[in-house]
């Protein structure tokens, strides 16, 4: 059939009905590989990854630079007054000695020479009836009397009941608070022990007995208020304490977990305008033989040592006594018998007494202790008739030599 055809043309139809022939042919049996065409258009954007897991921090940028400062804030309210004291840092170097002082007033008149005879009748140096130079407040370190002086019986009609000398402590326990209190009750069938730390805060430990407070076994009471200071007492089956930021005195009875306040008017208590600077106390609480009593800073001249008697039954004021001396001449005080001794202000020696119940000045001199550590607390138990300290952590007893023990020997 091809004969009539040209030779060129049947080479074309073969050409051509191959090539029909291999395109219909499924392309699984051949392919061709042509030159790469124009890049395709980009596709729709997907949907993202899973994220990753955190890299490493980078390394800290440059600062920025300073910005414009903001606008003025609104003024603040006015704030209450705060009682709180910054905590004591550590003890400093003790600085030089200071100059010598102005010379002081003269002293009193000497003891008679016989011990029967009476002598003239002493000025009442704080009270508010002498005049002119009786009238100076004495320095600590030139009132009457050295440190191995006992006390005359001619200054006071109860003689017997002042101190003639303290005799050397001991020490009970160490801890590592500057500042406390440690009280035992007046009551001799009680053996407990109560301590607070620190010269502020709302927790009491309580100790079953001495032995319980050398191992350190205690149960803890919450306070209704926060205490200040480093005055507290037990009497009774209950803690007197200096309510913080007030002139309030509260009475906190343990088995009942209750309380009652009583307000002292005319009472220093902010601003640290202190009773007691060396141990950052506003009022003293006290319990002698005479009494339940509290002591204080007046705000009427902002220096003279005020004594309040309380009435335990009604828990009010029952007799204020001022005593005039200032308490910048004040390092600690405590009340036996119905008499008020005043350490000076380094705490080593009773400077100044006041018989409470006469309410005058009387003659007292002597030694106290010989430590210059931070004396935070000094309080009279009548139950064993010693001392009780708080000297820089050191917890120490006293005992107390009344002049009454001496006069019988």
């Amino acid at each position: 059939m091809w004969d009539g055809f040209p030779g060129h043309f049947r080479s074309r139809v073969v050409v051509v009905l191959f090539s029909s022939f291999l395109c219909s042919l499924p392309s699984k049996f051949f392919s061709f590989a042509g030159p790469p065409g124009p890049p395709g258009l980009p596709g729709a954007i997907g949907n993202p990854g899973e994220q990753g897991a955190k890299g490493d921090p980078g390394e800290l940028g440059l600062p920025g630079n300073k910005g414009p400062p903001g606008p003025k804030g609104e003024k603040g309210d006015k704030g209450d007054v705060s009682n709180d004291v910054l905590p004591a840092g550590a003890k400093g170097d003790q600085g030089p000695p200071g100059p010598p002082g102005p010379p002081g007033p003269p002293g009193l008149p000497g003891p008679p020479g016989g011990r029967r005879a009476k002598g003239p009748r002493q000025p009442n140096t704080f009270n508010r009836q002498c005049s002119g130079e009786t009238c100076a407040v004495p320095n600590d370190d030139t009132l009457v009397g050295k440190a191995g002086e006992k006390i005359s019986e001619q200054h006071s009609p109860q003689a017997e009941s002042m101190i003639a000398s303290i005799g050397n402590p001991t020490q009970v326990l160490k801890v590592t608070e500057t500042f406390g209190t440690w009280m035992r009750e007046s009551n001799r069938s009680d053996e407990r022990i109560w301590v607070t730390e620190h010269f502020s805060g709302i927790l009491v430990k309580e100790f079953r007995d001495r032995a319980s407070l050398l191992n350190g076994s205690y149960s803890s009471t919450l306070l209704p208020h926060y205490f200040h200071g480093c005055g507290h007492a037990v009497h009774n089956g209950a803690l007197f304490y200096h309510k913080g930021g007030s002139n309030t005195i509260v009475r906190f009875e343990f088995g009942k977990e209750t309380s009652q306040m009583l307000k002292l008017e005319n009472a220093l208590y902010f601003d640290r305008k202190y009773l007691f600077a060396n141990s950052k106390t506003y009022f003293n609480l006290a319990v002698d033989e005479k009494g339940l009593w509290v002591v204080y800073a007046s705000s009427v001249d902002g220096s003279s040592m005020v004594v309040a008697q309380l009435e335990e039954r009604t828990f009010s004021v029952s007799r204020v006594i001022n005593t005039t001396y200032p308490k910048s001449k004040a390092g600690n005080a405590f009340i036996a018998r119905g008499v008020l001794y005043v350490t000076d202000t380094k705490d080593m020696r009773i400077t100044f007494a006041f018989d409470l119940l006469g309410e005058k000045q009387i003659n007292a001199n002597f030694n106290l202790r010989t430590s210059q550590s931070v004396l935070a607390m000094l309080s009279y138990n009548m139950r064993d008739r010693r001392l009780y300290s708080w000297e820089d952590g050191h917890l120490m007893l006293y005992p107390v030599r009344f002049l009454s023990a001496t006069l019988n020997q």
